[in-house]
């Protein structure tokens, strides 16, 4: 557990930002809510594109041809 001292006019503004009654809420709300904006969550792009160390593998079966593609085998 941590004790953080906050002056009144700072915890009065924290409680008007966060729209809380509770200064103990309102704080765990606005750290929350900051946490979440200033988390990295890769975009789209970054995750649909492939990992970089299967790339090379992965696209190249993309291209590769099936040699066996249209051939019919009789018995």
């Amino acid at each position: 557990m941590t004790t953080i001292t906050i002056d009144d006019a700072l915890m009065n503004e924290v409680i008007a930002v966060s729209h809380q009654q509770n200064p103990q809420d309102a704080v765990i709300k606005v750290l929350g809510e900051y946490l979440k904006q200033h988390k990295h969550q890769p975009g789209l792009f970054d995750q649909l594109r492939l990992a970089d160390n299967h790339l090379e593998d992965d696209l190249a079966l993309l291209f590769e041809r099936d040699k066996d593609t249209g051939r019919n085998i009789e018995l």
